[in-house]
Parts: structure tokens; sequence; C-alpha cells
């Protein structure tokens, strides 16, 4: 049983019920703001920040406000923007699910397949910061390769109209922290059933090298309607780490008034700020059973620093003293209690130690049948009532993975056929275009700002054009040129755009076809400081480039009708060992071996460049040589474990050498060159390249 304080200090919430991390205000800790300042403050209906009650747009995410001032509310199922939309071209958002600390989460589905899954898109303020966006792919490519039965699975992430998502399973259900708080305590069977999933979905993560650092109740759904009775799925591995990136021990506690982590779970060397590993999973555990068995958290007071500190310095109460009416078996108590030992020295040294201990409580009460994991993986996807009373389907694995081999067959049955016809349609229609009169303009034609009205801009010539009268309150003028690349080779191409005094100008290159995103943003993020792109990719027949002023929420859009700025593009031949962009993900990176040198830019502000090893090897060291404007960056990736070592003590002018990684596997070591953004000037330079030089360390790659 529980009393009423220590119910509503871990209250899960709306969010919990679909495994969404969350932020809970710390009780005892000031906020800032008195009670009549938070209620009167305007909450966005997407992000979740509060507002001045007359702002028009959100200062988290841009979203704006309903004309009136009033906040609008995801109550009414139409106020949410971003409901009906389609993300990525196949995920149509249904509904939401709930709010937390990094994002929202969605219920979606898949219009190609027509089944159900759900979607975390990451807060508009945390999409926009790079290193944010970094960790995040990072840690979703990491668990995007768990595949126990026991795991939420990870479908696809990336990025999409500004925003960054991960699509997952969709879990209708009850977290486990809902189950005992509106059931009561369980029985140790349940329990130890329960924790035995949850031992092997997590110990399939320690052997990748991912300590999940936030496991509770709220973290463990118990799935309705399966064949395996108290089937559990155990969600958001990494999203914890994420969380906390290299933050103090006080930091990854507290920040702003609010919990990252949960104090009722946490191990002792985690509260310490000192480094975790799977034992503190272990610790995690037992306090997560502690709680599912006698209704109440191992510690408890009123305030989080309480917990913390009963963590630290007191002794586990048995569960059978603590709840002595539940009549909780000796084999209980002695689990529970190795569990939670402060020295991760004296608890079990991995969670298949720890289930192998469930799994032979299980097997001597006749309880064991149906948890082995080839038993699980064959539970299928679940069927739920919508609005209407049809029954829908919510996706798997399984489902997944089919959908993408048909794609492939299909695309491989129908690829030569398809591409004859179309080459043959599109060669005579281009060369029909390319044959009609037209002058050679070198001045914009008014209106260019849609696609349809593009002036054509034909290469190595200087076109000189105006921002003028504004689009409307939100947006500047935009101008649109078509750039032509006769056959659609891959070739490599250079743009330029001059500054504007008074504007902070932006240029955004999209591909035919593909004009839901651009595929280069180009921002050196200064006002009147001119933007170029020195060495862009470029492998399909026309490209369509934007050029207008940084939107910003909130600020009316400048005109200038008497500053003209110049845009150029040519094409240019790389030599060999140049960096080919785009290159600014892990995903995207170029292979490099060793002894390897390559030439790069840093084209544009906040542009990074991504190289990965191919080929097993040792003694590896990384070495970037300087650019005499700029400060840069060089980190090491291991995309096994997601550790990155950063480099980054010289100067401006000088480059960085990493320390020598005595064994990388092939395609596990990666390399990112970026730059310092400076508060004044670009951050960038289109003209100076860097060389990264991957060579065995030693005594000359030290000197």
């Amino acid at each position: 049983m529980t009393d009423g304080s220590e119910a509503d200090a871990e209250r899960p919430g709306e969010e919990a019920r679909r495994g969404i991390e969350r932020s809970e205000t710390l009780p005892g800790v000031s906020q800032s703001g008195d009670v009549r300042e938070r209620v009167t403050q305007l909450e966005c209906p997407v992000c979740g920040r509060g507002n001045p009650v007359d702002a028009r747009f959100c200062a988290g995410c841009g979203h704006r406000f309903a004309a009136d001032g009033a906040a609008e509310s995801h109550d009414d199922g139409g106020a949410d923007p971003l409901l009906g939309r389609i993300i990525a071209e196949r995920y149509r958002i249904e509904e939401l699910l709930g709010r937390g600390g990094m994002g929202v989460v969605y219920r979606v589905e898949h219009v190609r397949i027509n089944k159900l899954m759900a979607m975390k898109l990451l807060h508009g303020a945390l999409a926009r910061d790079r290193e944010v966006v970094k960790r995040f792919k990072r840690e979703a490519e990491a668990v995007s390769r768990l595949d126990h039965p026991n795991t939420v699975q990870v479908f696809d992430f990336g990025q999409s109209e500004g925003m960054m998502f991960l699509v997952m399973e969709y879990l209708p259900g009850r977290d486990l922290g809902q189950v005992v708080k509106e059931d009561g305590a369980l029985s140790f069977v349940r329990v130890a059933r329960i924790a035995a999933q949850v031992c092997g979905s997590v110990q399939q993560a320690h052997e990748l090298g991912i300590v999940h650092r936030d496991l509770k109740p709220e973290n463990v759904m118990m799935l309705e309607d399966r064949a395996v009775k108290d089937y559990v799925k155990v969600l958001d591995f990494g999203l914890a780490k994420l969380r906390e990136h290299e933050e103090s021990a006080e930091k990854s506690i507290t920040r702003a008034g609010h919990i990252l982590g949960t104090p009722y779970y946490m191990a002792p060397e985690h509260i310490r700020g000192e480094r975790v590993d799977a034992r503190s999973d272990v610790y995690a555990m037992g306090a997560l059973m502690y709680k599912a068995l006698t209704g109440v958290p191992p510690f408890w007071s009123s305030t989080p620093v309480g917990v913390l500190t009963m963590h630290l310095t007191e002794d586990v109460v048995a569960p059978s003293e603590k709840a002595p009416k539940l009549e909780i078996p000796e084999v209980a108590d002695r689990i529970l209690v190795r569990c939670m030992q402060k020295d991760p020295k004296d608890r079990y040294q991995s969670m298949e130690e720890l289930r192998a201990d469930l799994f032979a409580y299980l097997e001597g009460v006749g309880q064991k049948e149906g948890l082995s994991s080839t038993k699980l993986a064959r539970v299928g996807g679940a069927m739920i009532p919508t609005e209407s009373g049809r029954q829908r389907e919510v996706a798997t694995r399984g489902d997944v993975d089919d959908f993408e081999r048909r794609i492939r067959r299909r695309s491989q049955a129908g690829y030569a056929l398809v591409m004859l016809m179309l080459g043959v349609a599109l060669g005579g229609g281009w060369w029909a275009w390319q044959q009609r009169p037209r002058p050679q303009a070198t001045t914009e034609t008014e209106p260019n700002d849609a696609l349809v009205s593009a002036d054509p801009l034909p290469p190595d010539t200087p076109f000189e054009a105006y921002l003028g009268r504004r689009l409307d309150e939100e947006r500047s003028d935009a101008d649109f040129y078509r750039l032509d690349n006769p056959g659609g080779e891959r070739r490599v191409v250079r743009v330029d755009v001059s500054a504007i005094p008074n504007m902070d100008l932006v240029f955004e290159l999209y591909k035919e076809g593909i004009t839901s995103a651009p595929v280069l943003t180009a921002d050196s993020g200064s006002m009147g400081v001119p933007e170029s792109v020195p060495n862009f990719v470029i492998d399909g027949p026309t490209y369509y480039l934007r050029v207008r002023e940084l939107w910003e929420s909130g600020r009316l859009p400048t005109e200038n009708v008497s500053d003209p700025y110049t845009v150029r593009w040519s094409f240019v031949t790389p030599e060999e060992g140049d960096e080919r962009e785009v290159n600014d993900s892990l995903e995207l990176a170029e292979e490099v071996t060793m002894g390897s040198r390559r030439r790069g830019w840093i084209g544009w502000g906040g542009d990074v460049d991504a190289y990965c090893l191919s080929g097993d090897a040792t003694d590896v060291v990384a070495r970037v040589e300087g650019v005499s404007s700029l400060d840069l960056v060089l980190e090491v990736v291991d995309r096994v474990t997601g550790r990155v070592r950063r480099y980054d003590a010289h100067e401006v002018g000088q480059g960085e050498v990493s320390e020598a990684v005595p064994r990388a596997q092939d395609g596990t070591l990666c390399f990112e060159v970026a730059a310092h953004r400076p508060k004044v000037g670009s951050g960038n330079d289109a003209d100076e390249p860097y060389v990264l030089v991957i060579e065995h360390g030693g005594e000359e790659a030290a000197e």
C-alpha cells in the first residue's frame, strides 16, 4: 500500500502509460515565478513550453498561437497543428499520446502498410541543437540494433521538415507503475515472471555496450490481450544517457527544478556521478521489483534529496519486513536485497545472473512456461479498436521487414523498364524544352518566390536580385532559381551568395522531385555575411536554389529594395582526396582507410564532416591540420558503444590530434570535423580547406 504523499510524488501521468521519458517537478525545490504567473502563462500545444500571455509564437519551437491569443488545446482533436500531417512521406500523425521532457509522442499510421506505430518527436528547441541532434542520431542508431522480444522495437529514425523523429512499436496497455497503483502489490510469482523478461531485454543491451540508466516501473509496459501472461516490453533505452550528456552528478539529478532520472530507483554510484555499468541497472531492477512486490519504493522521503540520501546511507529493509501481511517468500528477500547492495561488487554481476535465479524460482513453482526468448518472439502484433469500432493492427518488426523486402523486389523487377520509359520521356521533353528561344537574363524576374516561377540560373553567370517586399508577416521575400545539370550526371558544384548589410541570408538547395525538404541549407548565422558552399555533389538533371532571409518567430521580416545581392554557381572539378558533401552525419559518412589524407571544407555555419574507417586496424590516430580563420574540433566516435572523444586543445588556425585507438573493426570507428561557431563571425570558411590524416600512432604521429 502507498500513502498519499508517495503516490503524488510518483504519479506517472498520461505520458508514462506510453513509456515516455518525463521530468517531474522536485518537491521542495523553488520554481521561478509564483502561482499566479504560472497560471497566466500560455502553454504551447506542440512542445509544452510556457510563454507570456500575449505571445504570438512559442519561444521553444516557433509554433504560432491562435489569433485570439488563447492557448490551443489538444483536447478538441483538431487544434494540434501536426495532426493529420504525413512525416517523412510515410507516417500519418493520428493522436497525441503524451509529452515528456525531451519531446512529444504520437500514434501514427504507416500509410503504406496501414498499421499503427508510435512516433517520438524531439521538442523544437532540442531539434535545433546540433549537439543534441548528433547524440539523438547516435543513440537511436545504437538502440535500433536491439531486437530482443521484450524490448520495444525501433523501426526508423531521422529528420523531416526540421523535426527529429523516432518511430517505434505502438504498445497498447498499462505500464507497471499503473498496474501497481491501480491493482495493488503483485505476488512474487508475477514479479519474477515480469523481471525475468526485463532481465533478458536489458542483458542484450548490456552485451552491446548500452546501459539503460533509467529502469523504473513506468518504463516497463505490460501488454494486453497477448498469449503470454504478463508479457512486457522495456522502453527508453539510451534516452536517459542523452538527457544526462556529460553532466556533473548534481546536474544529472536536477536541472531548472526538474528531475532527470527517478530517485526511487537510482544506484548509489549513479547518484554520486560515478561511472555506471550493468550493475547499476541491476540495482534499479531490484528497486523496481521491490515497488511491484510491496507497493512502495525501497526508500521514501518527502523530498527527492531525502530519497537520494537514503540510497547512499541506509541499508534496504527486506521486502517481507516492509510488508509483513503480504506473505513474501524468503527467496524474494534474498534476491532483492542482493540486487540493492551499496557496493556494486556485492550485487549480481550481470542481468543474466539475476535472471538465472529468477528462473530457478519460477521452475520450482511451475511458472517458467512460455518465458523462453523463442516463444516470446512468436507473439504477434495486437489488434486494437478505433473510434469507429474497426479493429486495427499494431505493426511489428516482421511487418516492417516484409514491407521493405517487397519494395526491394518490386524495384528490381520494374526498375529497368520504368527507367527506360522515363528516360525517353524526360530526354525528349528536356531536348524540346532546351530548344525554346529565351534570352540570357542576369537579373531576377519577379515574382520568383515559388518553384513554378523560378528564374533559370546558368552556371558561371553572376545574377543580381533583391529581397524586397515580404511575403507576409512571418516570411521575407524569397527568390527561387533553377539550376540545370545536363544529363543528370554526378557532378560537384560551388554556390556563392553575396551579403545584404541588414539581413542574415540563408540559401537552400532542393532536388527536383524531392521538394518536401532541402538537400542542403547554408546559414553562417551572422547578419551581413555572405554564404558559400565550395563542393556540393549533385546527381540529377534539375535543382532549385532558394535565397531568403533567416526567418525568426515573432520578428517582422526585413524588406530591402536598395541593396542587391549576387548569386552565382559553377561546376568544379574536385581533386583526388577531396571530401564529397553531404557527409554531415554518421549515416552519410565517407569511407577512409589507414594512410588517407582527405581535404575538406567547413563550408557553412554548423557544417560537420563525417568519415568512417574502412577495414580492421590497430593503433589508429586521427590528425586534422588547421584552417587559419577557424577553431577546429575533432571528435572520434565508437559506433558500437556510442562513446565519443572530443579533441579541442588548440586555438584558431591550429589543428587537433587524437589519442591512439588500440583496435578498430571495419566501419565502427568514425571521425567528425567541425568548427566552433563564434558569437561574432561566420564560423565557416568556404575557401581554405583543412586536411584530415588517418595514420598509425607512435612517435612519428605524436610529433
